[in-house]
């Protein structure tokens, strides 16, 4: 069996766990940081204690000779991890003996290695070795998410992709912060952007966040991109424009300052009087025609073109064209 899902493969966890648990599993995710945490997750219904090897430096005996063993807890259990860097030949010599484990069997990988086929057909695989960039994006979010609501807090729709501008979508950096930030605020039940302001260091010198913002309110220009960088580009313009477009609509339905709050994420005060002076002077339209342009390209960036710059240039063309 085969997963390329990381929540699809944590619900095969919990269902199987802990009677049903497969006897040979190979995680496959480039991350050591997240590869760890995974087969944390499998060691967590295990009772015996694993014996670690590395596929850079262990010989084919021992790892053999764990496999077979019985440990005094009962069955053994043995982590085997970037088994891509295992030789070959002894490669194929383990393959030959892991159709009936005397225990369980984790197999970990940062690339594509040839036990994948066996251990599909044997056991489970999760491989997440192709995870396309806004895939992970979005999975990221989501834990973060999920971590806040364990800690009985919610995140503000801005606050992710401004942690992920500031600080790029390094695992483990994230899993740090946001266990920093749940600290920080306390009792306060909301985690804001300016938390991480204050607490999170910015790892860019010319932030994705500034960028969104001068090309969203003051018709920037927008650096050379790469994949990672535009579509880690893609929900800062959209923050940007829900705001202005909010902005925009609260001052053309003459609601009194004193009620936007409800509308609007938290913001400093001289920003918002920015922002919506701003708003005024651009209109609704212009923040509709850019979500508009803004969700045509995202979706050419899915199906038909990586030519990044051209997608943002054209998007750009048509927001500013009056």
């Amino acid at each position: 069996m085969k997963y390329q899902n990381l929540k699809a493969f944590q619900k095969h966890l919990s269902s199987a766990a802990p009677h049903h648990l497969c006897r040979m599993y190979l995680i496959a995710i480039p991350d050591d940081f997240e590869r760890a945490q995974v087969l944390n997750a499998i060691l967590s219904y295990l009772v015996a204690p694993p014996t670690r090897f590395s596929g850079a430096d262990c010989t084919l005996r021992d790892c053999l000779d764990a496999i077979q063993s019985l440990s005094l807890f009962g069955e053994s259990v043995v982590i085997l991890d970037e088994v891509e860097k295992f030789p070959k030949k002894e490669l194929e010599t383990l393959c030959s003996h892991l159709s009936a484990p005397a225990g369980y069997i984790l197999f970990g990988a940062r690339s594509k290695t040839a036990l994948a086929p066996i251990v599909e057909k044997e056991g489970v695989v999760l491989d997440l070795l192709e995870e396309k960039a806004w895939d992970k994006e979005k999975r990221l979010a989501e834990q973060l998410h999920e971590r806040a609501k364990n800690a009985g807090k919610r995140l503000a729709p801005d606050a992710v992709p401004f942690l992920f501008e500031r600080l790029g979508q390094d695992p483990a950096l994230l899993d740090s912060e946001i266990d920093k930030v749940i600290c920080y605020v306390g009792n306060r039940l909301e985690i804001v952007r300016e938390d991480f302001l204050r607490i999170s260091p910015a790892s860019r010198t010319s932030t994705l966040w500034q960028i969104g913002e001068q090309v969203v309110w003051e018709g920037g220009e927008i650096l050379p991109v790469d994949g990672t960088t535009f579509h880690g580009l893609i929900p800062i313009l959209r923050s940007q424009l829900h705001l202005g477009l909010t902005l925009a609509t609260l001052i053309e339905e003459n609601r009194p300052p004193d009620q936007w709050s409800r509308y609007l994420p938290k913001l400093w005060p001289k920003t918002l009087e920015k922002r919506s002076s701003q708003a005024a002077s651009l209109g609704a339209p212009y923040f509709r025609k850019g979500l508009a342009k803004l969700f045509d390209i995202e979706l050419l960036s899915r199906t038909h073109s990586t030519q990044y710059r051209a997608l943002l240039d054209l998007f750009r063309a048509h927001l500013y064209a009056r």
